[in-house]
């Protein structure tokens, strides 16, 4: 009888439609729309209006600094609270603490000049309420779909959440031409509620046990970081995350408006154009992560990808042309994707479902525990007026030769299955 179950439950998930059939996953997944949208509007608005209204493009990377630490700072915090508390409530205040925020960015420019130290402020609040939602929305799915369906789960999700990388940037990119920057935060924000209301609706199965869990904060922050040092591969994990988003996450979060602007001669536009062109790629990867559902020789698979991102960002930056940066943008954001997700989804299923919010916290801590660094250098070279080019250049070099260095002298990744 069990293995007739069994049997029956692949087949299911082999057929596809289970997963579509799974209401609150729509919930989920609906709201992961709406959410990516409205911040890939408020990002990409922010960063033109600084770069283009302002003229202020050596200071970017502040704003991303004062949003980035934040998150460092609560982000172990946001996961041992995800683990004790229903996570769809932590994504629903989380998603309305992001709304008052929005709105009082658009007050204050329709009410007068909105200034650099304005969008610094505000990206102080907007990592906190990333470090929350974040640690929830990440752990979430596994409480939603079957451990064997969480790899086309994940690849759905992450295509959502690019094809609004897409979505979002080229419509922003329209809007700010032919309306305003009033215009694309207020739909911002109406998103944003959506977002929320979608994610109240969710019903997950392990509310009453992470209600139960009464163990003080401190020690719940110690159970994860403990659990982590006991796994080799999670520990490479986050060592690798942590060092390859040091030289890439500024030079492509700074260097890409100042990259259109200087180096293509472009405009706001164009600049969507580039940031969509990573995004489409992105939702390619993760179609294809979903089609092939890798299962073995997930380390070197993962491996080959991130060396190929690295190759592609380098040679975006020899791109002159935007058709050319725009191959080269949509290439990195295809093997970038197929790296990650099964990655991913390897975590989903082995950690222990108790322990899933700590986990996914401090891998997102990893992973982000270097981008104000990243900026930081990004903007002190910047201000030595060496081209964004060289920076772009150097980041790419860098994430090749550690992918070849992890591979060779790391076996616990390169032979991970």
């Amino acid at each position: 009888m069990e293995d007739l179950q069994r049997n029956k439950t692949l087949q299911m998930t082999k057929e596809g439609p289970t997963l579509f059939r799974n209401v609150h996953f729509l919930y989920l997944w609906t709201a992961t729309l709406f959410s990516s949208i409205a911040l890939a509007f408020f990002t990409f608005s922010q960063t033109w209006y600084i770069v283009k209204k302002l003229d202020l493009e050596a200071s970017l990377g502040l704003v991303f600094i004062a949003s980035s630490v934040p998150r460092l700072l609560f982000m172990i915090l946001g996961g041992a609270l995800a683990d004790k508390f229903p996570k769809k409530n932590i994504m629903f205040y989380s998603n309305m603490m992001r709304v008052l925020l929005v709105a009082s960015i658009l007050i204050w420019l329709l009410t007068g000049d909105i200034t650099l130290h304005t969008f610094v402020l505000f990206a102080l609040f907007f990592g906190i309420s990333d470090a929350f939602f974040w640690s929830a929305d990440g752990s979430i799915l596994p409480e939603l779909v079957k451990k064997e369906q969480l790899t086309q789960a994940n690849s759905i999700t992450q295509m959502t959440n690019q094809s609004s990388l897409i979505l979002g940037p080229m419509l922003g990119g329209i809007i700010i031409k032919f309306s305003n920057y009033e215009t694309v935060f207020a739909l911002t924000i109406v998103f944003l509620i959506l977002a929320a209301l979608l994610v109240q609706k969710i019903q997950t199965t392990h509310a009453d046990k992470q209600e139960q869990d009464q163990s003080g904060m401190l020690t719940s922050i110690k159970e994860g970081i403990l659990y982590v040092k006991k796994s080799p591969f999670l520990t490479t994990l986050l060592i690798c995350s942590a060092f390859l988003n040091l030289f890439i996450i500024g030079p492509m979060q700074i260097g890409f408006p100042i990259f259109v602007k200087t180096v293509l001669n472009g405009n706001s536009l164009h600049f969507s154009y580039l940031e969509g062109a990573v995004g489409g790629g992105m939702a390619v990867g993760a179609m294809l992560v979903g089609i092939l559902n890798v299962r073995k020789k997930r380390g070197a698979f993962c491996l080959v990808m991130l060396f190929l991102s690295g190759i592609s960002f380098f040679l975006l930056s020899f791109s002159h042309e935007l058709w050319h940066a725009l191959t080269a943008g949509a290439v990195f954001g295809i093997t970038l994707a197929m790296a990650s997700i099964p990655l991913m989804a390897v975590i989903q299923t082995t950690v222990q479902e108790n322990m899933m919010g700590r986990v996914m916290s401090l891998l997102m801590l990893s992973s982000m525990g270097l981008i104000p660094v990243s900026y930081a250098v990004t903007s002190l070279i910047l201000a030595t007026s060496l081209p964004i080019v060289l920076i772009m250049k150097g980041g790419a070099l860098a994430v090749i030769l550690f992918v070849i260095f992890v591979a060779l002298r790391v076996p616990t990744v390169r032979t991970f299955d």
